[in-house]
């Protein structure tokens, strides 16, 4: 059985030390938006919320969210996730859970384009707009 586990902001330094540091590894991909240490500074200031992803025997990875109201709709927005060989899709359906607790009607992810075709193929996911940068 796959759980998702909120994690409170007060336990952000032993979910660290238990392998949510590797979602270090997942702010390397956002082109320098962020890094793990900052990320963790985010977490611990209740900025963002970090999910652990449990399966039957062991934690299998680690997601950061948060919840963007905009005009019309609330969104859960996945900004990091990490689960190497975790099988993401395997828990779609407790993400949708958490959205729907924290109020939400849509989630939301940025991704790279083979991870793109992943959660469109898994999970559904269709393209809302493209997201483009030029440094100045």
């Amino acid at each position: 059985m796959n759980k998702l586990i909120v994690v409170p902001t007060t336990h952000i330094d032993l979910a660290w030390k238990q392998g949510a540091h590797n979602l270090g590894l997942a702010c390397a991909t956002s082109g320098g938006e962020i890094t793990g240490d900052q990320l963790k500074m985010m977490l611990s200031r209740g900025e963002r919320t970090l999910v652990r992803m449990d399966n039957e025997t062991a934690i299998v990875g680690w997601a950061v969210v948060g919840v963007e109201q905009l005009p019309n709709f609330r969104v859960l927005y996945v900004y990091e996730l990490y689960a190497p060989h975790g099988h993401f899709e395997a828990f779609f359906d407790e993400v949708g859970k958490l959205a729907h607790e924290f109020g939400c009607l849509r989630l939301r992810c940025a991704a790279a384009p083979a991870q793109a075709r992943l959660y469109r193929q898994r999970c559904g996911f269709a393209p809302v707009y493209q997201v483009l940068e030029v440094e100045l």
